[in-house]
């Protein structure tokens, strides 16, 4: 792994042409891990309301021991081809 500042940005290298990047955008800080194309997979900004987490994959898979919580002051919404429930 290999640490480089570009553009006001903390740059770090990873493995497989992955990079994580810690920079100050506008108000808010912001963490992105981006693919060796540089599309952002995972972004992290934290601002004055709180935290706002992005994903983008090709597959995300949620497990847990316990349970798997959703709340929302406003809507959820679940969007795909197809939509499966239990």
């Amino acid at each position: 792994m290999s640490s480089r500042w570009y553009a006001g940005a903390r740059v770090e290298t990873l493995r497989y042409g992955h990079t994580l990047t810690v920079t100050a955008v506008a108000e808010d800080d912001v963490v992105e891990l981006r693919d060796a194309s540089g599309a952002v997979e995972l972004r992290l900004r934290v601002t004055e309301d709180g935290v706002v987490l992005q994903l983008e994959a090709a597959r995300i898979s949620l497990r847990a021991q316990q349970s798997i919580d959703l709340t929302a002051e406003g809507d959820v919404r679940i969007q795909g081809a197809r939509v499966f429930i239990n």
